[in-house]
């Protein structure tokens, strides 16, 4: 017991640096398990993408050249037909459509593949014995479809309707692809709205963190690819593979599979950052039902958190009528109230007991 109060009180008081520090030393610590798996998952991604979305982007690509002259002459205050309003419509509309359409079909996929390795990338951060097979395989239950539901479905439908449901959405309840999975019997959509709370900031600081460095590096990566690929002879070869009389689906795929290899290599990044978040989080919440329960050290620990209250020996003077106790000087120092360790400084949690000191002020 009193070695899982120290665990707990050492996650809850990482700070927002240490959380990012862990986050990437479990990235490196894991990713020979979980590179396979979710690069497999980014390959299907751009596969189905190419597959259902090719004819789409066809379409709006040969509409891009009437949509450019009909902003030209919006732009130049040159009253507009009805047809090129009604042209000016459908190209707005199509692209709304094929957008939402992407963010669906990526949503889905990475929040199953997110599902997936979770509850192993958790097991790790807490140092238990854990079989990556018998974690991917157990994560592929009906309770999934729940995740699916609010995290792979209503934030694309939340990035539909102006960006901000969808950060709502995606801040309140990302931890759900750690709760649905983890079996204390809670519901597992409050437990992850509970966990989450008050920590909504940090929970998209992790986002902005993973997205900036992917991006960063990914501008590098098709800066060079761009120089080495694309010039006068290979665009024609390029868009022959997308012109629906001469298509080559396998050349797609390979050829989005090559400009997307940053997001494959750094697909364990975002579950990384996010469980030793979640940990830290979840410590809080967990040493919270702890002191609600009251829980109280054992007689052996409390003795030896005596001893270390009574640090010198006081001498009783007792005359007839009277016991007088001198003053004991404390000075900078304080003890807690439920173990009485000697404290040098106000802390969150008490570093023997972790029962919440957040009642004392500095």
């Amino acid at each position: 017991m009193e070695k899982k109060s120290q665990e707990l009180i050492h996650l809850a008081n990482k700070s927002f640096t240490e959380i990012i520090s862990d986050g990437f030393k479990l990235f490196f610590k894991t990713y020979r398990r979980l590179i396979i798996p979710l690069a497999l998952f980014q390959i299907l991604l751009i596969a189905l993408n190419v597959l259902l979305l090719t004819d789409f982007n066809w379409y709006i690509n040969s509409l891009r050249a009437s949509f450019n002259e009909i902003m030209d002459k919006f732009i130049e205050n040159t009253p507009l037909t009805e047809g090129e309003l009604n042209q000016l419509a459908s190209f707005l509309f199509i692209n709304l459509a094929l957008f939402f359409l992407q963010n669906l079909i990526g949503a889905v996929i990475i929040t199953i593949a997110m599902c997936s390795v979770s509850n192993y990338v958790f097991k790790i951060y807490m140092k238990e014995d854990i079989s990556f097979t018998n974690a991917f395989k157990s994560s592929f239950n009906k309770k999934m479809l729940i995740v699916i539901l609010i995290i792979g479905i209503c934030v694309p439908i939340g990035s539909f309707l102006l960006l901000f449901p969808a950060i709502i959405i995606f801040g309140f309840f990302i931890f759900l692809i750690f709760t649905y999975n983890i079996g204390d019997g809670k519901n597992s959509i409050s437990e992850a709205r509970t966990i989450a709370k008050k920590a909504f900031w940090k929970i998209i600081g992790i986002f902005v963190i993973n997205a900036l460095f992917i991006l960063i590096i990914n501008y590098i990566i098709t800066a060079i690819l761009d120089f080495f690929l694309i010039n006068e002879s290979t665009i024609p070869i390029i868009n022959s593979w997308y012109n629906p009389t001469t298509r080559n689906f396998g050349m797609l795929i390979l050829y989005n599979i090559l400009y997307s290899i940053v997001d494959i290599i750094f697909a364990p990044l975002f579950i990384c950052l996010l469980t030793a978040l979640f940990s830290s989080l979840k410590a809080k919440k967990d040493l919270k039902i702890q002191y609600q329960q009251g829980y109280y050290p054992e007689r052996e620990f409390y003795q030896e958190s005596y001893k270390i209250l009574r640090q010198k020996p006081i001498d009783l003077v007792e005359t007839e009528g009277t016991t007088t106790v001198p003053d004991i000087r404390l000075d900078s120092r304080f003890y807690c109230p439920f173990c009485g360790v000697s404290i040098d400084s106000p802390k969150k949690f008490c570093p023997r007991c972790g029962e919440p000191l957040s009642f004392i002020k500095e």
